[in-house]
């Protein structure tokens, strides 16, 4: 009960959050087509490509919380099948890993001071692919015979890979500087949320290769791979009493870029920033 309970208190704070994410961009048009009929409105699409390098002591710690439990437990399960009588003492791990990905999105925004007009709000549509590779994942699982009382010491090294394809919804303030410059600076600042399925349906697969020593006999070689869903890693996590790191993916966007004149309605952008990573963009959007 207590668990069904948190997770449904969660997927209630997420429709809470993109329900006032709803809510505040449309407080603000409702007040700025109400006080002024200058506005106009900016339609536009773009791509990126994303990797989240700058942000590299954040997401070891994220993916060591998510692989930590899943490894060790794996390694003493196949040890177990031939020493069942050996126990976890302890289990240490280090993650190597590399990223790459993109996103692209659909999104509209609203100059309430029209043409001359330096802020805007927007509220966009987002499908992002975010890959992380597990290059490299040595442990060290120590292990003890419950009858014996004999210690063994497992050395693996596990590779994988962890896919994220959030759908999500984002709110951003953006504030063209000398708007009326054919080309012009501007920088961007957002807030968004993905559906929680992104953390159910994220995938996770891994491939290892070790070796058990027990003092006196001979080294024994292990090796195996396995696939997951997030829901799955979630449900054995909360199993074992681990906490869960997130039940969907926040994002947040600050970026600074350039938009130039093709035509007098039509425009082309690029930008680079922050969109939980690095972010280069490009795109174009249509005034009407």
């Amino acid at each position: 009960m207590l668990k069904n309970g948190g997770v449904l208190t969660m997927k209630k704070r997420v429709s809470l959050f993109i329900f006032l994410v709803f809510l505040l961009f449309f407080i603000a048009m409702s007040q700025t087509l109400w006080a002024k009929n200058k506005g106009h409105w900016e339609f536009g699409v773009h791509y990126s490509s994303w990797n989240v390098a700058i942000f590299t002591s954040t997401v070891r710690s994220g993916l060591n919380d998510v692989t930590k439990p899943e490894l060790r437990d794996k390694y003493l399960e196949d040890i177990q099948k031939n020493h069942p009588n050996f126990v976890k003492e302890s289990y240490t791990q280090k993650v190597s890993y590399d990223s790459g990905g993109n996103n692209f999105g659909f999104e509209g925004r609203w100059y309430p001071d029209g043409e001359r007009g330096s802020f805007s709000l927007g509220l966009s549509v987002e499908k992002t692919t975010m890959n992380l590779t597990f290059t490299e994942i040595p442990g060290t699982l120590v292990v003890k015979d419950t009858v014996t009382h004999e210690t063994g010491i497992f050395e693996g090294t596990a590779k994988g890979k962890v896919v994220l394809k959030p759908l999500s919804f984002h709110l951003s303030l953006r504030w063209d500087i000398k708007p009326s410059w054919r080309v012009r600076p501007f920088i961007s600042f957002g807030l968004g949320a993905s559906l929680s399925s992104a953390i159910n349906n994220a995938e996770l697969n891994y491939n290892y290769t070790g070796t058990l020593t027990i003092p006196g006999r001979g080294p024994e070689h292990y090796e195996d791979s396995d696939a997951k869903t997030g829901k799955q890693v979630k449900e054995e996590m909360e199993e074992e009493g681990d906490k869960v790191p997130l039940t969907f993916v926040p994002f947040l966007q600050l970026s600074l870029g350039l938009k130039g004149a093709i035509t007098k309605n039509l425009y082309l952008l690029v930008d680079l920033g922050i969109w939980d990573g690095f972010m280069l963009r490009g795109g174009i959007a249509f005034r009407i």
